[in-house]
């Protein structure tokens, strides 16, 4: 991507509405799948040919195109999960897509290897039938919860306004209630057999979404919700506040003024004698409302902040000025990491420099300070 579309390819596919609306439907068509409204299979004609290669060939090459074959076979069952793995990889993120196929690929294998070893655990093996079901449709409501996320990128990338921080989360509450509801058996889809028992791991299971629903309903309170809190639409985004129910929670950095161009906040620098606190973000950048939500708003963090002119500056969106935004990143800093973060004195000098995500409040409590200090 860098060398087709330049410095910056990935994080404009990863920004793209139409890969992440592209995104969005491969979700909820697993979902669909996983619900059982149909089944996704390849071709039986490609199956009989792998199939037939494999009885030919001997050896080593005979095994793996056995192998081949069972996995071929299995594609409707795994592709659902396999293609959430990869949906990472198309956003850029291959380090977690590499280390997700990994794990499926050593959990997928697993049995097989434990049944060679212990042929006799065979017998105690559980067959398939009403738990797997459940399973699939408890995977299914997850996949709609992942498509709400790209959904919502479409929405700040287009600046519509509709998915806000409190329609979001009622979203992925309403979804977290409806699979408790589904876990502890008060309404069944089509395709299942009536009269299914609910089991402990799915009353426990139900538990758990029932725990998770109560935590996102704190965050329509507008408290504040950790790491979930990366994924959401920004605090003041819309024009509302984080709380739809009057509740206060902290406080976002959201009472400041954040100018939106570089050459305004050095104009206002010069003019109140103050450094320029330069925050590099993006629409759909994670890391960044995470900084946003978490760190900006700790009390000490926002006393220093209060000491800068504030100028913010996407670079992932469609328009010329953040590709101008990206540009002068690349230019003046030699990087296009999301998020960055460099203080500039009011002569334009760069001052301090903080690269990417940290949880570490001292380390960016001191690039703060160390950056007021190079202007005193």
């Amino acid at each position: 991507l860098t060398f087709l579309f330049g410095a910056g390819g990935i994080n404009r596919l990863a920004a793209s509405p139409f890969v992440n609306i592209l995104i969005a439907l491969v979700f909820i068509v697993f979902a669909l799948s996983l619900f059982g409204a149909f089944e996704l299979r390849l071709p039986s004609r490609w199956l009989t040919a792998v199939d037939k290669q494999s009885s030919k060939s001997g050896g080593l090459a005979g095994i793996l195109l056995m192998a081949l074959t069972f996995s071929l076979t299995s594609f409707t069952c795994t592709v659902p999960f396999v293609g959430t793995v990869m949906v990472a990889a198309l956003q850029g993120d291959w380090l977690w897509s590499l280390l997700g196929v990994t794990v499926f690929a050593a959990v997928f294998s697993a049995p097989f290897f434990l049944l060679a070893v212990f042929p006799s655990l065979l017998k105690s093996l559980p067959k398939s039938g009403n738990w797997m079901n459940s399973v699939k449709v408890t995977m299914g409501f997850l996949e709609l919860a992942a498509a709400m996320k790209f959904v919502s990128n479409v929405d700040l990338v287009y600046q519509w306004e509709m998915l806000t921080r409190p329609v979001f989360i009622a979203i992925w509450l309403a979804l977290a209630l409806v699979t408790a509801m589904y876990l502890l058996g008060w309404f069944r889809l089509p395709h299942e057999m009536p009269g299914q028992s609910v089991g402990v791991f799915r009353v426990f299971s139900a538990i758990f979404f029932l725990a998770v629903s109560f935590y996102l309903f704190r965050g329509l309170l507008g408290f504040p919700l950790g790491e979930l809190d990366a994924f959401l639409p920004p605090r003041d985004y819309g024009g509302v506040e984080a709380s739809v129910l009057g509740g206060s929670g902290r406080a976002a950095a959201k009472d400041e003024l954040w100018l939106d161009s570089y050459a305004e906040g050095l104009e206002v620098a010069r003019r109140e004698n103050r450094p320029i606190f330069l925050d590099f973000t993006g629409y759909t950048c994670t890391n960044c409302r995470w900084m946003e939500s978490n760190m900006f708003p700790l009390p000490e963090v926002q006393a220093l902040l209060g000491r800068f002119v504030l100028v913010r500056l996407y670079t992932d969106g469609p328009e010329e000025v953040h590709e101008r935004n990206l540009q002068f990143e690349r230019d003046r800093f030699g990087t296009i990491a999301l998020p960055y973060y460099a203080i500039i004195s009011p002569e334009d000098q760069v001052l301090a420099t903080f690269p990417g995500l940290t949880r570490d409040s001292s380390a960016f409590i001191e690039f703060l300070n160390r950056g007021l200090r190079g202007t005193t």
